[in-house]
């Protein structure tokens, strides 16, 4: 099993000195490309798959844009939408008051609308017991006499939606 390999970065803000791990991907598959995985062993057409999934995907969109959660496969993904939107308490420039924030002073005006997605814990858990790491530079080059991690980590934690759009899980 090939290796998924990761590099160390200096966490440079502010508070406690650190390190952290950061993933470095092997590269991007298209939907095609995957498609064409998925039908190589059985009787399905690459044209069939590609279609079935476009169908799919687009109830999908309609379903979240209706406010649903959509179930992405069976103990998979889920797909939900999100929205940011906040108010906080603030000087008034005029009177140099706090204006304190309320309910009513939220709307979804000004705020960003996206689709969150979560990873189902047996999904996650599954990888994390299969997946091997190997610490490379920060350029991918191999680092001589540095202990791999070859076999799956029962000590990954869940974690809500990020920032980025990066998956959580879900139980």
């Amino acid at each position: 099993m090939a290796k998924i390999k990761y590099t160390a970065k200096e966490n440079t803000k502010t508070g406690t000195h650190s390190f952290y791990a950061v993933p470095i991907p092997t590269g991007k598959l298209s939907f095609n490309e995957l498609c064409e995985e998925a039908c190589g062993d059985n009787t399905y057409s690459v044209e069939e798959m590609q279609g079935c999934v476009s169908k799919f995907m687009k109830a999908v969109q309609r379903e979240a844009l209706r406010g649903w959660r959509c179930e992405l496969g069976t103990n998979f993904l889920t797909i939900y939408p999100n929205i940011e939107a906040s108010v906080k308490d603030y000087e008034d420039p005029k009177t140099h008051e706090t204006v304190v924030a309320t309910a009513k002073m939220l709307t979804a005006n000004n705020a960003k609308s996206r689709l969150g997605c979560t990873v189902h814990k047996k999904f996650s858990a599954l990888f994390a017991q299969e997946v091997s790491w190997q610490k490379v530079n920060a350029d991918g080059s191999d680092i001589e006499d540095e202990e791999d991690i070859t076999q799956g980590n029962d000590n990954v934690e869940g974690g809500g939606p990020s920032s980025e759009g990066g998956p959580s899980q879900e139980g």
